[in-house]
């Protein structure tokens, strides 16, 4: 994995002898530095006594032509190698103008020699690239063009160049070198810059080598002290740009860019998401000759760039278009509130993911690339996976470790269909998925279903709801939020709290303390002791009657007369104990059962 680690003084990272280049993929992460930071370096250094310790490099040598100089990608440490070399262009431009005036041949040999530092006379560079983003590149190859002769003139100067952090990095750098003390005389003069100078050529950082991006992700894995490392996307998207730059001279790199930034986009600002959808994609369809990787029997997070690697090399462009178009098929599955979906589909999706049905898209994913099914026949499948999910989260049946395999599984039988059957669909599912009995799925139902599972109550609760006032023209969101927190919320009917409130405990047991803490042990948190409602905290430990006929400040319910149907049978209920508990519970109980039926 490692291929090679020293601890390198920057004398030797820069040296004049060598043409050793860095280059940051030219679509990486743009430089992000600040003033605090600049100024930590510069003091970093100038405090030194020589040698000061600057972190660590993650490189990759791209240069496969051992005859030729090393070309070295910057996996990690971006950031700083180019804080670095702007440090180093202040120093020249500072000593540049203030040469001695009869200064001898040492005097232009040691300028000589710090300008090739920094960049390759050969190529008439700067030795480090910046990645594109956000003029980066435009920016740094300007600024060394204007202060370098031998440096190939960009051209003009970049639009709002001064505004951006390359800009600033430099003046901030050049700037301190001509500040004023409070002597008002220079703090700095030609010989304690090249003092300067010597210190900064001795700091150190360790220069680690890796072969491929895997490598490299998994160091990252392993230096978990570290800064903000690259993720897997970053690393996938480095390869699969650079791979076709290396491999079609023709291709234009903004329009692949435009490609991979599309597919992004269709999956959402969520890293997760984004990482999900690669694992996915090759789960989904690694029965194909075309993407299967040998040895990698599925794609997991610790083993996701070195597969993705094998796919890029192998065909580059088809992969390309693969991946794109199933991030589109991906996309209307997870971005479903569109115009193209009817109000039914947006519904079913909905559910999806409120339930967290994550291995559902995988055979979505599949199941709309492989056949063409309707609409209808869409929203039947996804209702029978939001019905397998709660099962599962509920009974924990098949357990979370084996869900991929399981899905992985119903994908392989699903290949032999050769046209979409839901009836032989279903069987695939019910066979491979192996999913909860009626019978433990009831008793889970009849336990304490609060407290083992929030978020299966939620759903289940407002799936009843919804089902028993789907043909109401008012549409409640039961996800919705405000401020981060659920605009509705699960109510304890009899409240959950560890002081049972006096009215309570005469309600449920008759003035008897200890009866009534059993009764809340035993029933609170059952589903018959549950409903939604909204405002949550303000009814919290109120009575009964309060509860009922709770307003808000305009003079709306906001208790149990909201007009759900959870609550039709709360609004006038006299009274709440025991009995009332357990005949709700097996009320809700039979509705669930028949709502969520396999």
């Amino acid at each position: 994995m490692i291929q090679n680690t020293d601890n390198k003084p920057l004398s030797e990272l820069f040296s004049a002898d060598n043409k050793v280049s860095y280059h940051i993929p030219k679509y990486q992460r743009e430089y992000v530095w600040s003033k605090w930071d600049w100024e930590a370096l510069f003091d970093d250094i100038e405090e030194s006594g020589g040698g000061h310790f600057l972190g660590s490099i993650i490189c990759i040598n791209t240069e496969k032509d051992s005859h030729k100089p090393a070309d070295l990608e910057l996996v990690d440490g971006q950031q700083r190698m180019t804080t670095i070399s702007l440090f180093y262009l202040a120093i020249y431009q500072f000593l540049t103008e203030n040469i001695p005036e009869d200064s001898d041949l040492k005097h232009q040999l040691k300028l000589l020699n710090l300008r090739n530092r920094i960049t390759l006379e050969n190529l008439k560079m700067p030795r480090l690239s910046p990645s594109l983003s956000n003029h980066n590149y435009d920016d740094y190859l300007w600024i060394f063009s204007e202060l370098v002769d031998e440096v190939k003139n960009s051209g003009r100067r970049p639009k709002n160049f001064g505004n951006r952090r390359i800009s600033k990095a430099f003046y901030y750098f050049y700037d301190r070198l001509y500040w004023i003390g409070e002597d008002k005389k220079a703090i700095y003069n030609y010989d304690s810059v090249l003092l300067l100078l010597d210190k900064l050529n001795s700091a150190t950082l360790v220069k680690i080598d890796v072969a491929t991006h895997a490598d490299a992700f998994t160091l990252f894995e392993t230096l978990n002290n570290r800064g903000v490392p690259l993720s897997a996307i970053d690393l996938i998207k480095n390869k699969l740009l650079g791979h076709l730059e290396k491999v079609d001279k023709t291709t234009d790199l903004d329009a692949n860019f435009e490609r991979w930034n599309a597919i992004i986009t269709n999956l959402s600002d969520e890293y997760k998401v984004q990482e999900r959808f690669l694992r996915q994609f090759y789960n989904a369809f690694k029965n194909e000759k075309e993407i299967v990787v040998e040895k990698q029997p599925k794609a997991l997070r610790s083993n996701l760039i070195w597969i993705y690697e094998e796919l890029i090399e192998r065909n580059v462009h088809s992969f390309f278009d693969r991946l794109e178009e199933a991030s589109i098929i991906y996309s209307k599955h997870i971005q479903y509130e569109t115009e193209e979906n009817s109000n039914e589909l947006i519904k079913a999706l909905r559910g999806l993911e409120n339930v967290t049905a994550a291995d559902a898209y995988m055979l979505l994913l599949f199941i709309v690339k492989k056949f063409d099914i309707t609409e209808s026949e869409k929203i039947k499948l996804v209702n029978l996976l939001c019905n397998y999910a709660i099962r599962r989260n509920v009974t924990d049946t098949p357990p979370t470790r084996d869900l991929t395999n399981h899905f992985m599984d119903i994908i392989v039988e699903a290949n032999k269909m050769d046209n979409y059957s839901y009836d032989e669909l279903r069987s695939i599912i019910l066979d491979k998925g192996k999913p909860a009995s009626d019978e433990l799925f009831e008793e889970k139902l009849y336990g304490n279903l609060y407290e083992e599972n929030v978020g299966a109550t939620r759903y289940i609760l407002s799936s009843i709801e919804l089902a028993n006032t789907e043909t109401r023209e008012i549409y409640k969101n039961f996800y919705a939020r405000e401020k981060r927190k659920f605009v509705w919320t699960i109510e304890h009917i009899f409240p959950q709290g560890d002081k049972i409130p006096d009215h309570w405990v005469e309600m449920v047991a008759g003035g008897n303390k200890e009866k009534a803490k059993k009764i809340k042990e035993k029933y609170v948190h059952k589903l018959g002791n549950l409903t939604l409602t909204g405002y949550n905290s303000q009814l919290s430990n109120m009575s009964l009657d309060r509860k009922q006929n709770r307003k808000s400040k305009d003079g709306k319910y906001i208790g149990f007369k909201n007009g759900l149907y959870l609550n039709e049978d709360l609004k006038y209920i006299p009274t709440w104990g025991k009995s009332e508990m357990e005949n709700r519970t097996s009320l809700l109980v039979a509705k669930a059962m028949g709502i969520f039926e396999l």
